[in-house]
Formats: C-alpha cells, sequence, structure tokens
C-alpha cells in the first residue's frame, strides 16, 4: 500500500532558456567545474548555484526553476555534449 509521490514537472526549457543557462555557467565555469569534492568546495557550489538560479529566475520569461532543476539541466547538457 505504498502511495507513490510523483515528483512535480516543471514546463519544458525552450531554447532562449537554455542559453541563459549555458551563458551564466561559463561565467561561474571556474567554480562549477572544479574537480575538488572537499566540504568547503562542494559549498561554494552550492551558493555559486544558487546564485545562479536567482539571476536565471530573474531574466527567463517561462516560469520558476529551482536551482536543483537547474543543476540538473547543465548535468544532462555537459552529458550531451560528449
Amino acid at each position: 500500500m505504498n502511495s507513490k509521490v510523483k515528483r512535480e514537472r516543471s514546463t519544458n526549457c525552450i531554447a532562449s532558456e537554455l542559453e541563459l543557462l549555458v551563458d551564466l555557467v561559463v561565467r561561474h565555469n571556474k567554480i562549477l567545474e572544479n574537480k575538488k569534492t572537499d566540504a568547503v568546495t562542494a559549498n561554494v557550489k552550492r551558493k555559486t548555484f544558487d546564485i545562479l538560479a536567482k539571476a536565471f529566475n530573474s531574466n527567463s520569461l517561462n516560469g520558476f526553476r529551482s536551482e536543483k532543476c537547474l543543476k540538473s539541466k547543465y548535468e544532462h547538457l555537459k552529458k550531451g555534449c560528449r
């Protein structure tokens, strides 16, 4: 009798949102692509994605995107480029 909770979906990303995300990530590339995994670096990356999400949502016209959603989309874009 498990009641599965459906995850909340947002609208699909449009091309202008993807361009905005890539542009914002390029500005913070040195921090986000850092290979270190210690606590300090992880905290800096988390704060950077928080700043990135605020900037993205202030410039986006298609609705709100969470930090988690943007990070996931960025990871998928990186995988697609490989």
